[in-house]
């Protein structure tokens, strides 16, 4: 086992990689000694095997820009990418580390992060590497240090940034219609009107939707509660233990969900045809989706002028919903020669360097501060990216922290039983809470963030984050 210790001080200058390490490793070394910028004569170069999750999106941009970059910095190093499929990863490193071969570094989901850390896939991150708190915040550094409230909790992955659900609209389309972007209603009363104004229905075929969302009902109704009860009480978790569903938040978010269908007839849930592709075939003036969307719309419809807005609210202005976490790299492997530069391609993919471009085809508001700033990131960042900056800062949406996939089964039960089935709103909700909450019992979840934990820490709902 690889032992658990701190890197050396020029370990240390090497992983930061900043421009200051760099020349004064060079200014103290004599020539063709490390810290010169190309390898020495007769260096032996170490070839790292990579993990990433296979997302045709980004695998392009990683194979053939980001690798490119990270190898021309560091000469020594040869990265081997391997592109494995989501649901396949977790499975796949658990076998391979039981064989002796895991990769250097890896890809993960966050639901991962639990399982892979109790079972030693995952190699704690040094101290030296990322300072977590002063570059991610507050929030991340105490959900992410694990296991939670012992004495040798570590960081063993973090999000590459965070996201969150918006209103993508198309500019071909509202030009047509004699409106602008910013024409678009902020305030849920007056939006459904103008999104029933420019919905067309022949007969029962919707041939144009003024609010596309079938499909992703859940996420509209996990914001509708904050919209409805604000920050604590529209959070779905009012513990770490406790899901709230029948609350009457809950029951309201769906009824005002199937009112968008049945009384305002925006989009239609009989026809069944998943929003997004509706979106893209040019059918839908306004699309809700998550903006992991982003990149799908840049490279599978190219040819349509989009851009995103805010979620409309009850009152037009924050809270705009929840957010999530996107996580993330870990290093992972088992050979204790590949450690120092393991640690050094992890740091290259938490740095600008990767996420400025992983974070635009992924959708996701960086988590290092550092980049909020950058005109890329910005508020002024333009139509496809100033709502994601906005929505994401945490004072003005709600982070939920993350569930492992058998509670998402659960609440998601919810979905076809109240718009397919036409169940009872109240009796659906009642009955997946009982079992979300007996799941919780028997299953204690550290990942998620409660009202009650915000309730706790204040601050995680300020700029502070």
């Amino acid at each position: 086992m690889i032992a658990k210790e701190k890197l050396s001080r020029r370990q240390f200058l090497v992983l930061t990689g900043s421009a200051g390490a760099v020349a004064l490793l060079a200014a103290c070394a004599p020539a063709g000694a490390p810290g010169d910028t190309g390898a020495a004569a007769g260096e032996a170069t170490t070839s790292l095997i990579a993990w990433f999750t296979d997302r045709l999106t980004i695998n392009r941009m990683t194979e053939n820009e980001a690798i490119p970059d990270f190898q021309s910095k560091h000469p020594g190093i040869q990265v081997e990418m391997q592109f494995v499929p989501e649901s396949e990863l977790q499975q796949k490193l658990l076998t391979a580390k039981a064989a002796g071969n895991a990769p250097d570094v890896s890809s993960i989901d966050e639901t991962f992060l639990d399982t892979l850390q109790k079972e030693e896939v995952l190699l704690p991150i040094p101290d030296e590497v990322i300072n977590v708190q002063e570059e991610m915040g507050e929030l991340t550094a105490t959900l992410y240090r694990i296991p939670p409230g012992t004495d040798d909790a570590r960081f063993y992955g973090l999000p590459n940034g965070v996201f969150a659900g918006a209103v993508y609209y198309n500019v071909g389309l509202l030009d047509e219609l004699g409106y602008k972007p910013e024409d678009i209603p902020t305030t849920w009363e007056d939006f459904i009107t103008w999104a029933k104004e420019v919905t067309v229905w022949d007969g029962d075929t919707l041939t144009r939707a003024g609010f596309a969302f079938y499909g992703n009902e859940l996420s509209l109704h996990q914001v509708l509660r904050h919209h409805m009860a604000g920050p604590l009480d529209g959070n779905q978790f009012a513990t770490k233990d406790t899901v709230r569903l029948a609350d009457e938040t809950g029951i309201n978010a769906w009824q005002f969900i199937m009112d968008l269908y049945d009384v305002h007839r925006v989009d239609s849930r009989a026809e069944g045809l998943i929003s997004r592709d509706r979106f893209g075939a040019g059918n839908a003036v306004t699309l809700y989706n998550w903006t992991w969307f982003n990149g799908f719309m840049d490279t599978q419809y190219p040819d349509i002028d989009w851009g995103i807005m805010l979620d409309p609210t009850f009152s037009g202005g924050p809270v705009y919903g929840n957010r999530g976490p996107d996580v993330g790299f870990t290093v992972t492997t088992q050979q204790e020669s590949h450690l120092e530069p393991s640690w050094t391609l992890y740091r290259y993919l938490v740095s600008p360097d990767y996420l400025a471009k992983y974070c635009k085809l992924r959708g996701i508001q960086p988590s290092l501060k550092a980049m909020w700033d950058d005109p890329e990131f910005s508020t002024d960042s333009g139509p496809h990216w100033a709502a994601i900056a906005v929505k994401n800062r945490p004072e003005n949406s709600v982070d939920w922290g993350f569930s492992p996939r058998e509670l998402g089964d659960i609440v998601g039960r919810t979905l076809p039983a109240i718009r397919d089935e036409g169940e009872d709103i109240t009796a659906v909700c009642q009955r997946e809470e009982a079992a979300a909450n007996e799941f919780l019992q028997n299953n204690p979840q550290w990942s998620i963030l409660s009202a009650a934990d915000y309730e706790a820490n204040p601050q995680w709902l300020t700029a502070v984050g």
